[in-house]
């Protein structure tokens, strides 16, 4: 399968009057960090696509629930994912989650990612 590869504000990348494509890994990682930054039923075009970040954000959110929502998001782009390791950090003082973690798919191909959510 292939993408549109994207910058780092979600822009599609324009090279040589080309719109640069991706495939493989790094379309993975890409549509991955798409999806985690996605808050679900933002997108007109699916509302479906994108994780509850009324999940992540608030007072007293549990780790197990952050950890289901990351792992939901990830089985968006290949249902096989699973979580090999998985960490959050809240810094209350700056009220943002940061949230770790190391996947892989049945095929092997393995992806991490580090989000930070405010």
């Amino acid at each position: 399968m292939k993408g549109f590869a994207l910058d780092n504000d979600g822009d599609v990348i324009i090279e040589n009057n080309k719109i640069k494509i991706v495939n493989g890994k790094e379309l993975i990682r890409q549509t991955v960090e798409t999806v985690l930054g996605t808050n679900k039923g933002e997108w007109f075009l699916n509302i479906d696509e994108g994780i509850d970040f009324n999940n992540l954000l608030g007072k007293k959110k549990e780790d197990e629930i952050i950890r289901n929502e990351i792992l939901q998001g990830l089985q968006q782009v290949d249902s096989s994912f699973v979580l090999d390791s998985f960490n959050c950090d809240f810094d209350r003082k700056n009220r943002k989650l940061t949230v770790s973690f190391k996947a892989r798919n049945s095929s092997g191909e393995e992806v991490t990612g580090e989000d930070v959510y405010e």
